[in-house]
């Protein structure tokens, strides 16, 4: 498949996009808000370029490589025309940080919430909302495609088993599961006492497990427990696996409970709770910002409840959970809980396979699931790539100025788009925010579809060479 055809399919995805764009056109009007015209701006760019494309470019079957790069590409055009709006408030550079922060479901941002007017404040949330569940997901939502296409695409967006028989039916079911959980959050968060704006902007971010706030201070603007509980269940919900959602919504807990990652899950967020509970004891409230910054770390969501963290400890504990992320399937960033849990599994797995006969057949489980070594192969790499553009970008960063604790926490959170920030974004110099942007939008797509992009473009490349010698 070529690029002109996979261009073909993301102008498709840019339609799409348009039209969402102008719910927030409604809501400058209700608001009374001058914004309405970038909004329309940025719906018009991106419904004609879509248009373009569609039309210009000829569509060929998609397969898995393809669907990878049409993944990438909608992410890397969405996050460009969704920066249009915020071209009012900031510069073009701080305009596309905070759009791929939106859609990448991170939550770093470079701006002051207060400042900005209601519109663009939901519109900032819905970027995360809309990237939590997937602009492919969507596509397949809207878009009939073939059965094998549409699971090409749903695999190129991070997810891999089905829900239903087949794909479309498992899309439905996902954004029914989606919808009632931010119905659900919305409802809880106004009896818990937050405003009605304020719910919607939180749920949006806490589902998606985005971490965007209308408030500068995060959830440590109410100091309310009763809206960090509810803010706790929606990150969980979110970073909990849609195929275990639907376990759970028919009554079946006991798969859910026997679930391996959920086992860990609930593990590490007790464990570090604990953890986090007496590095932050010389401070108020000890135990619960504790519990909700573990939460929030291994959620990826990225909500906070301090001005600022201690530095040391805590910054590293979190850090931790930062990477190991939440479940496969989910809303969530980092490595996921299943690869750690492979990694961890497969140390031992080594020792016994090598102190026993090479002909001897030791499989590597997890739970039932027997691993195979091509899929233990195709982890390892996932990881050894993840850590490694985690390293480059701490040296960045290091080279920028910031210190070495500094640095690596915020390329954890921006690879792991979670959004706890212990830097100072706005003054950051654009080397940086670029690098940041990377980390976000391939830690939201997992690295392996701008990995075949960059692939396809050496194989060209290298074809083109050889016939001119």
């Amino acid at each position: 498949m070529t690029f002109r055809s996979a261009i073909s399919y993301v102008g498709v995805v840019l339609e799409i996009l348009g039209i969402i764009i102008l719910i927030p056109v409604f809501f400058s009007w209700l608001f009374n808000e001058q914004t309405h015209s970038l909004f329309l701006l940025a719906a018009l760019i991106s419904f004609i370029t879509g248009t373009i494309f569609d039309k210009k470019f000829p569509k060929e079957e998609i397969t898995l490589a393809s669907a990878m790069v049409i993944s990438a590409l909608s992410f890397v055009l969405a996050s460009v025309i969704g920066a249009v709006p915020y071209l009012h408030h900031m510069n073009f550079v701080d305009a596309v940080f905070e759009s791929v922060s939106g859609f990448t479901t991170t939550g770093l941002s470079v701006i002051v919430p207060e400042e900005l007017p209601n519109s663009l404040l939901l519109w900032r949330s819905l970027t995360q909302w809309i990237g939590g569940i997937g602009i492919i997901l969507i596509f397949l939502l809207l878009v009939n495609s073939p059965g094998i296409s549409s699971y090409y695409l749903y695999k190129a967006e991070g997810r891999q088993e089905k829900i239903e028989a087949t794909v479309r039916h498992t899309v439905r079911s996902i954004f029914w599961i989606y919808g009632i959980y931010t119905l659900l959050g919305i409802i809880l968060l106004c009896i818990a006492g937050m405003p009605l704006f304020d719910a919607v902007i939180h749920t949006f971010s806490s589902i998606s497990t985005g971490g965007f706030s209308s408030k500068s201070q995060s959830i440590g603007f109410y100091t309310n427990p009763a809206i960090e509980v509810v803010i706790i269940f929606l990150m969980v919900a979110g970073s909990t696996s849609f195929l275990l959602h639907n376990r759970i919504f028919k009554l079946e807990i006991r798969k859910y409970a026997s679930n391996p990652e959920t086992k860990v899950f609930w593990f590490l967020a007790v464990t570090f709770s604990i953890f986090l509970s007496f590095a932050f004891l010389h401070m108020p409230d000890s135990v619960r910002h504790g519990i909700f910054h573990a939460f929030s770390a291994l959620t990826t969501t990225g909500f906070t409840t301090l001005n600022m963290f201690p530095e040391g400890l805590p910054l590293f504990l979190l850090a931790i959970l930062m990477i190991i992320g939440g479940y496969a399937g989910s809303t969530a960033g980092g490595i996921k809980i299943v690869r750690a849990l492979a990694i961890g599994k497969a140390i031992p797995w080594l020792g016994k396979k090598m102190s026993l006969p090479e002909e001897a057949v030791v499989p590597l489980k997890i739970g039932e699931r027997i691993i195979k070594l091509s899929e233990m192969a195709v982890i390892s790499i996932f990881v050894c790539i993840y850590f490694l553009v985690l390293g480059l970008s701490t040296m960045v960063l290091v080279f920028l100025g910031y210190p070495l604790s500094h640095a690596f926490f915020e390329s954890a959170s921006a690879e792991g788009t979670v959004g706890l920030s212990v830097i100072s974004l706005k003054d950051m110099h654009p080397l940086g925010k670029f690098i940041l942007m990377i980390d976000m939008l391939l830690g939201r797509l997992e690295i392996f579809p701008f990995l075949v992009i960059i692939y396809l473009i050496y194989k060209n490349i290298a074809n083109k060479i050889k016939q001119k010698f």
